[in-house]
C-alpha cells in the first residue's frame, strides 16, 4: 500500500513537472525595465554633469513548439543629461521608440527548468532630441539584435530571462529641426557578457 501511494505521489509529481515548461500554444507576456544614472564631478571645479537612461521593453509572443516561439515587442530608451558649470545648467533629454517582431529559440536543458534561449529581432523606431526644453532632433531607423539568453521557469507560469549581450546593430537618421539637415549614422556592437539585462515573462 506504500508502495502504491509512493508511486502514484511521484506519477503526480512527473506530470506536474512536466507541464512547467515551454509548450506549443503558450502565450508569453512580459518585458525587462532598467535604469542607470552616472554622475561625474571635476575635483577643484564647480563643473558637475549627471546621466540618467531609463529602458522599458514589454513583449508579447505564441509559442509555435516547445522550441520556437515568435512574437512582437516594443523597446523604449528615456535618457537625460544634466550639465552645471558655475551657475550655468543646461538640460538635455532623449527618447526613442521602436515596436519591432522577434523569434526566439528554447534549448531545455535535460528536464530541468532551466533553458539556453538564443532570440532574433528587428525593429523600426522614432524619437527625439530635446536641449532645454527645445526640440532639436527627429530621430528614425532599424535595430537588429541577436541575443543569448538564459531562462528558468518558476513553477509553472513564471520565467525569469537574462539577456547576455549579443550582436546588436542600428542604423539611425537624425533630422535638424533647424534647417532639416540630415546625419546618418550606422552602429556594428559586439557585446557578449558586457551588457547584461534581467527581466521576467508569464506563460499561459
Amino acid at each position: 500500500m506504500k508502495k502504491m501511494i509512493v508511486m502514484a505521489a511521484l506519477a503526480l509529481f512527473g506530470t506536474q513537472f512536466a507541464k512547467a515548461q515551454v509548450q506549443k500554444g503558450n502565450f508569453l507576456v512580459g518585458g525587462t525595465l532598467g535604469f542607470k544614472s552616472n554622475t561625474v564631478k571635476v575635483d577643484g571645479a564647480d563643473n558637475k554633469t549627471t546621466v540618467s537612461d531609463i529602458t522599458l521593453s514589454p513583449k508579447a509572443g505564441y509559442a509555435l513548439s516547445d522550441k520556437w516561439m515568435v512574437g512582437v515587442f516594443v523597446d523604449g530608451t528615456f535618457g537625460s543629461t544634466k550639465k552645471e558649470v558655475g551657475s550655468l545648467e543646461t538640460k538635455d533629454k532623449d527618447n526613442f521608440i521602436a515596436p519591432g517582431v522577434f523569434v526566439r529559440n528554447y534549448c531545455q536543458i535535460a528536464d530541468s527548468k532551466v533553458y539556453f534561449t538564443s532570440e532574433a529581432n528587428v525593429s523600426y523606431g522614432f524619437g527625439s532630441t530635446e536641449v532645454n526644453d527645445v526640440k532639436t532632433f527627429k530621430t528614425t531607423g532599424i535595430k537588429a539584435n541577436l541575443m543569448p539568453g538564459i531562462s528558468y521557469l518558476v513553477g509553472k507560469h513564471l520565467m525569469l530571462e537574462g539577456n547576455l549581450g549579443g550582436i546588436s546593430y542600428e542604423n539611425l537618421t537624425d533630422k535638424a529641426e533647424v534647417g532639416g539637415v540630415k546625419t546618418k549614422r550606422s552602429e556594428f556592437d559586439f557585446n557578449f557578457i558586457r551588457n547584461f539585462t534581467v527581466g521576467a515573462s508569464f506563460l499561459f
